[in-house]
């Protein structure tokens, strides 16, 4: 984590122009706007394990990741959670907020030390909103958003536990030499994602390792081979 964490710092204008440069829904921007809007918005250093939006809330700003990383995820009335996404840096989330009248669909909360970008509905309106680049870059960002939840819903109905852990593997690993390698999972963080207990994410993960096809080193697991197709 860099120097931008500090409560005690004040964020540079640069910084903040170079996060929006980099951000998908802010592409197109001319640096006069970015310009505008980084000497408007409002930052905020939020510690892990903190929640920024919970699901429901009536709440209109949208926000940027600067630094840090958060979950998504949802949960119903009787406290049964699942996450739907895992953001970082230079993406963006609450997009339909500054809208108006649209709950939150979803509760946010850092995984890590994170610094967000907050940009309230009243200056988003202001500033971006009559602006065509930013109008085709949210159609866009919600198509995106549209089909990577019909995914996720398709394969919690669709798929079993077996395929649903796989597919988290491959979708948070990185390649790291000839091998993939996730980024830092524990099994409660698959069962999350899967909608299964740890218990059953042990039991495939210990089959999967005994079958020579994955290695566990800390959170780190290698996919050694291809995963079979079925369990």
């Amino acid at each position: 984590m860099s120097s931008l964490i500090n409560n005690n710092q004040t964020v540079a204008t640069s910084n903040i122009i170079d996060t929006l440069n980099k951000t998908k829904l802010f592409e197109g921007l001319e640096r006069e706007d970015l310009e505008q809007l980084a000497s408007q918005v409002v930052t905020q250093h939020y510690p892990k394990n903190t929640m920024v939006v919970s699901q429901g809330d009536e709440s209109d700003s949208l926000y940027v990741i600067m630094e840090g990383k958060v979950d998504v995820f949802l949960q119903n009335d009787k406290g049964k959670e699942i996450i739907i996404n895992t953001l970082t840096e230079n993406e963006s989330f609450g997009e339909l907020a500054p809208l108006g009248g649209i709950p939150r669909q979803a509760s946010i909360i850092t995984v890590t030390d994170s610094l967000l970008m907050v940009i309230s509905r009243q200056l988003f309106m202001d500033t971006l909103l009559h602006k065509p680049s930013i109008s085709m870059c949210i159609i866009e960002r919600l198509i995106f958003l549209i089909q990577e939840l019909t995914e996720e819903v398709s394969s919690l109905a669709l798929d079993d536990v077996y395929n649903r852990v796989v597919r988290i593997l491959y979708k948070h690993a990185e390649e790291v030499g000839d091998k993939l390698v996730t980024e830092k999972l524990t099994q409660q963080d698959i069962a999350l994602r899967v909608g299964a207990t740890r218990e059953m994410v042990h039991r495939i993960l210990k089959e999967l390792k005994t079958g020579g096809y994955i290695s566990i080193q800390g959170k780190h697991i290698t996919i050694e081979k291809k995963l079979p197709p079925g369990w």
